[in-house]
């Protein structure tokens, strides 16, 4: 399956209303900003240091796209929770940030299943991110790997 990674954000058609989408939600606080950036080591001052990030273009301080993509990957696991699928996240292709995600802004994820490989062992998802404004602020396409032998009958 071939994604176009360089798909502009207009032409995203929202995960939310594809069948079977799941979502997770979260509103992002300082404390989740400095939190992942010690366990990552990414200092970034952009989003530890309120004073340089003023600075910014921006504005103010940013969540991590890392953090963002981590969101993304809670709803991927809430659908494969509910359909009961046994996987491994194999790529995220096409990952694109849209907007920054400041603190306070609550953030939903949306995954759902797009398509399978002819084997059954890969499937290729949608999975976007929008604030509580609904703007969408980044969108990907997950490919996941399933392991057949555990979720078969």
């Amino acid at each position: 399956m071939d994604f176009d990674s360089e798909m502009p954000a207009e032409q995203w058609t929202p995960v939310r209303y594809l069948p079977g989408a799941a979502r997770f939600t979260k509103t992002v606080s300082e404390f989740d900003v400095y939190q992942f950036a010690g366990l990552t080591g990414d200092f970034n001052p952009v989003h530890v240091d309120a004073v340089f990030a003023a600075e910014h273009p921006v504005g103010e301080r940013v969540a991590h796209g890392a953090f963002l993509v981590g969101l993304m990957s809670s709803a991927g696991a809430r659908w494969m929770a509910r359909e009961k699928v046994d996987g491994l996240s194999f790529a995220y292709s096409g990952i694109r940030f849209v907007s920054p995600v400041k603190l306070g802004d609550t953030i939903t994820c949306c995954y759902a299943k797009k398509a399978e490989s002819l084997d059954g062992t890969r499937t290729y998802a949608g999975v976007d991110a929008f604030n509580q404004n609904n703007e969408l602020v980044a969108f990907a396409q997950h490919v996941l790997w399933v392991n057949r032998s555990a979720t078969a009958g």
